[in-house]
């Protein structure tokens, strides 16, 4: 006879819940199916959650303490923190907090403050923890209630849950609190070789070596990243992808998310360059476009102090070091192979957009990041002052990227800007 207090679920995870007093389940925890413990939870004779852990990537855990601290954003929050990864909960370093909710009935996708603290995974975990909990309360849909309705935030959703397919624009409809969320979390599995792997319809993320590579398409939403997961036939493959095609191949994996082969990455080869001035400006500006208006100032200011090169970069295709970004030099050999195949004078500005914004999109978390805990480390009126500009320049931002992108287009076509 069946346990009804344990479930499998399609892709081996082993769940095990206990009854709650209101007669739903309450999970207890989760295993993939090599025994590897993914999720801890401990609830009270109320059902009222206790705390509750959680495996990242790395291996490392998590922790949810609820209740645990004032926000005085949005009041009563949860504490997340960084655990020693053995039992029981045994906090290490606080990481942030999220408004509390009732675990026992969730209601909404609460905020989360300063998510750049967190390591990486974490945001993702919660969500997925969040989205288990609403499946098992029989919860259809859910909305995000913050103020952080970014397309960061929008993206990591999509890894738990599943927009209204109804929806027409939503990302656009998720930044104005628009759109509904149903939760649809994913399973994982910490393979032997090494390898982390998200599975839902198929494997959807991996991480390996601390790289994540991400399906391209999720929903009608298409992603953007420079590690694929890509199928063809019945193996799936962990790519590194350049102006949208697959350059080198890291690791194969089999349907149900085995590694089936490691693949050593190719040798990096060439001599490091600086990017030229119009690189720099056009970087800056693209990167203050993707991002809130009230970091352009400061965006701009960390681009013209970093060290931006081209250059050699084994396995990937940007390398940070300290205030050093180095850009593969694959993209622009690549663009310049591309370029004369191109069939007339449009379509050339196309593919040089194309390879601009893609070098923007490599180097724009690193350079965000430092933009973000530049203008943190200021006084508080240091602080004042970098918003009150941000807002002055705000309606000069459109010229400026118009007028850097063009400068940069014409250095492209008429082959300069590139490293030899």
């Amino acid at each position: 006879m069946t346990d009804p207090l344990r479930t499998v679920k399609p892709h081996g995870t082993v769940v095990i819940h206990r009854p709650g007093p209101s007669g739903r389940p309450l999970l207890v925890s989760e295993a993939d199916r090599h025994g590897t413990p993914l999720t801890v939870a401990e609830w009270d004779d109320a059902g009222r959650l206790r705390h509750a852990r959680a495996r990242l990537p790395d291996g490392s855990w998590i922790g949810i303490e609820p209740g645990a601290v004032e926000s005085p954003a949005w009041g009563r929050s949860d504490r997340l923190w960084l655990l020693e990864p053995v039992e029981p909960f045994q906090p290490v370093e606080p990481i942030t907090h999220f408004q509390s909710v009732d675990y026992g009935a969730v209601g909404f996708i609460p905020p989360l403050a300063e998510p750049e603290r967190l390591p990486p995974g974490a945001g993702t975990a919660v969500l997925n923890f969040l989205a288990t909990l609403l499946v098992n309360q029989g919860t259809p849909r859910v909305g995000y209630r913050g103020p952080y309705a970014t397309e960061q935030l929008f993206t990591a959703l999509l890894e738990s849950f599943r927009y209204d397919p109804a929806a027409t624009s939503p990302l656009e409809r998720f930044i104005a609190s628009d759109l509904a969320w149903m939760p649809a979390p994913h399973e994982r599995i910490f393979a032997p070789a090494g390898a982390y792997v998200q599975l839902r319809d198929g494997i959807e993320k991996v991480v390996f070596q601390g790289r994540p590579y991400y399906r391209q398409r999720w929903q009608d939403v298409v992603r953007a990243e420079p590690r694929v997961v890509r199928t063809e036939g019945p193996r799936v493959f962990c790519s590194l992808c350049a102006l949208g095609e697959a350059v080198e191949d890291h690791l194969i994996l089999d349907p149900a998310g085995e590694i089936l082969a490691v693949l050593p990455p190719a040798p990096a080869e060439g001599t490091a360059v600086p990017l030229s001035p119009g690189w720099r400006r056009a970087m800056g500006e693209l990167i203050a476009h993707g991002s809130t208006p009230l970091l352009r100032p400061s965006i701009l200011g960390v681009v013209e102090r970093l060290r931006l090169e081209w250059g050699p970069v084994k396995g990937d295709l940007v390398e940070a070091a300290g205030d050093r970004l180095v850009v593969s030099l694959r993209l622009p050999r690549l663009f310049r192979q591309r370029l004369p195949a191109q069939p007339d004078k449009g379509e050339q500005v196309r593919a040089a957009l194309g390879f601009a914004a893609e070098v923007a999109r490599l180097l724009g978390p690193a350079v965000r990041r430092k933009a973000q805990a530049a203008l943190a480390a200021l006084p508080e009126a240091g602080q004042r002052a970098a918003l009150e500009l941000a807002e002055a320049t705000f309606d000069a931002a459109a010229s400026g990227l118009q007028s850097s992108l063009d400068r940069l287009i014409r250095g492209l076509l008429a082959g300069k800007d590139l490293p030899d």
